[in-house]
């Protein structure tokens, strides 16, 4: 992806070309904002897994068979301590994008 013809999205960083030393700023900005929309999406994809966990769970109770609600009511807290782990490991990688810029103003 190229943004404004002076920075290149290679991987999860961003490469700036000597010419554009003056978009630095702009160039992180744009990336974290990529970086934090990304976040987003795949938050509410998650979000959405979770749904569907739940709705199995209330499934399994509700037809009276509860054979399975152990398992997924575990299998609900490891994927909201994962995903907390896993969101709050990104805002702190945003946060390290966004600090040089904060410095500079």
């Amino acid at each position: 992806m190229t943004n404004n013809q002076s920075c290149v999205n290679v991987g999860t960083g961003t490469v700036c070309s000597e010419k554009a030393q003056s978009a630095i700023p702009d160039c992180i900005a744009v990336q974290t904002a990529d970086d934090a929309l990304e976040l987003l999406r795949a938050t509410k994809e998650r979000i959405n897994h979770m749904k569907a966990l739940f709705s199995a769970i209330k499934a399994d109770f509700k037809h009276g068979r509860s054979l399975n609600i152990e398992e997924l009511a575990d299998l609900g807290g490891f994927l909201g301590y994962d995903w907390a782990n896993y969101v709050d490991c990104q805002v702190e990688d945003l946060q390290k994008q966004l600090d040089p810029m904060e410095v500079r103003q």
